[in-house]
């Protein structure tokens, strides 16, 4: 008998964020442990210009995970 439960759900969602975690290293050659800094909300919206900008919405709320060279930031959203 199994006394333990697994949770299909959060051990798939781990995956994913297992994924999207490499994807993001490799994308940006990021090598720094992925600790959130603070937090942010977006003034204003601003569309994706290319493909390894982060389309934001304006209000949306964002995890700053690093600051990077010339004052631009790491960030991610809840997706």
């Amino acid at each position: 008998r199994n006394i333990f439960k697994v949770n299909k759900f959060g051990a798939e969602k781990s995956k994913k964020m297992a994924q999207e975690e490499k994807l993001f290293r490799e994308t940006f050659m990021y090598d720094k442990e992925i600790r959130v800094l603070g937090a942010a909300v977006a003034q204003r919206s601003v569309p994706s210009r290319r493909r390894l900008d982060l389309p934001v919405a304006a209000g949306e709320r964002l995890d700053v995970i690093d600051t990077a060279e010339g004052g631009g930031v790491i960030c991610r959203n809840a997706e």
